[in-house]
Parts: structure tokens; C-alpha cells; sequence
């Protein structure tokens, strides 16, 4: 049962990361686009830097849960090296905490912009529930990724995969 969970759980970071790079992908282009437009016929875009905001943070979480997945966060090798079983346990299990507090905000946070109907105070007006929940989302997996690496660490599992042993959901 668990070894499912690990493979569909790492399948859906996996999509999340692709789809963080293809958000960045956005970004430069629309900003590309922006330039272009603003050197060639003196117009700017109105929406370029604000939606590149809001991209540029939906990307940061959506790959949040695949780098943690690979090994991609900051570790404290010195103190991981004394005893690494405990170092991991107790490293994750702090995490997790932050992450559960960050991501009851988050929810919080995109539920109450989508009662109120809460827009940006830009000529955009951009309806906020809709990057509060995509980063909502993103904090949420790398939640479900701590727990399931919490549980790794306690049957004494790999908490990290290379990039190259990621499942591809087959």
C-alpha cells in the first residue's frame, strides 16, 4: 500500500514540477512579449508584471514537493552526518509542522478571498482566490511530501529520490 502512495504521490510532484517550469517558461515569455511590444510600438502590456507575480509564486510551490522529493532543500549536512536516521526524523517532523501551520494559512487564505470575492487593487482587477488556491495546492503537496517522507524515515527508507528514479506513473 505505502509503496503506491510513494509512486503516485512522487508521479503528481513530478507533473507539479513540469508544470512550474512551463509557469516560468510564461514568465519569460509573456515578459519577452512585453518588451517587444513596448520597443516596437511604444504600448505596454498592463497585466505582464502583475500576472508574473502571481506566476512567479505558483511556480515556487507547485515545485516545492518535487524538490524536496530529489533532495533539493537546504540540509545542514554537519549535523545530518552525526546521526543521520535521527537528523532526518527530527528535521522532517519540524517541517512538517511549518508546513501543516503554512498550508491551514494558505487554505485559510484563498477560502476567505473566494467568500469575499477579493480582487487585486490593480486596473487588472484579478480575481485572488485563483493564485491563493494554486499556491494553496503547492503547500498542501509538499505537506502530503513530508508526511510520506516522515514514514520513510520510520521503516528506515530513502527519504530522497535522484531525479532519474522519479516514477512516471506507468
Amino acid at each position: 500500500m505505502w509503496r503506491l502512495i510513494f509512486k503516485y504521490t512522487d508521479f503528481l510532484a513530478l507533473v507539479l514540477a513540469y508544470l512550474s517550469g512551463f509557469t516560468i517558461l510564461c514568465i519569460a515569455l509573456l515578459q519577452l512579449l512585453e518588451i517587444i511590444i513596448r520597443n516596437t510600438v511604444g504600448y505596454s502590456l498592463p497585466f505582464v508584471w502583475e500576472y508574473a507575480a502571481y506566476m512567479h509564486i505558483c511556480a515556487v510551490f507547485l515545485a516545492a514537493a518535487y524538490t524536496l522529493r530529489t533532495g533539493g532543500h537546504i540540509q545542514v549536512t554537519l549535523l545530518k552526518s552525526i546521526n543521520p536516521r535521527i537528523f532526518e526524523g527530527v528535521a522532517t517532523f519540524i517541517g512538517l509542522l511549518i508546513s501543516l501551520f503554512l498550508s491551514w494559512s494558505l487554505v485559510s487564505l484563498a477560502y476567505g478571498y473566494g467568500e469575499t470575492g477579493r480582487t487585486s487593487s490593480t486596473i487588472n482587477a484579478v480575481p485572488l482566490v485563483y493564485p491563493a488556491a494554486i499556491v494553496a495546492f503547492g503547500a498542501l503537496m509538499l505537506s502530503l511530501q513530508l508526511i510520506l517522507r516522515l514514514v520513510k524515515v520510520v521503516l528506515d527508507h530513502p527519504a530522497e529520490l535522484s531525479i532519474d528514479t522519479v516514477p512516471t506513473g506507468e
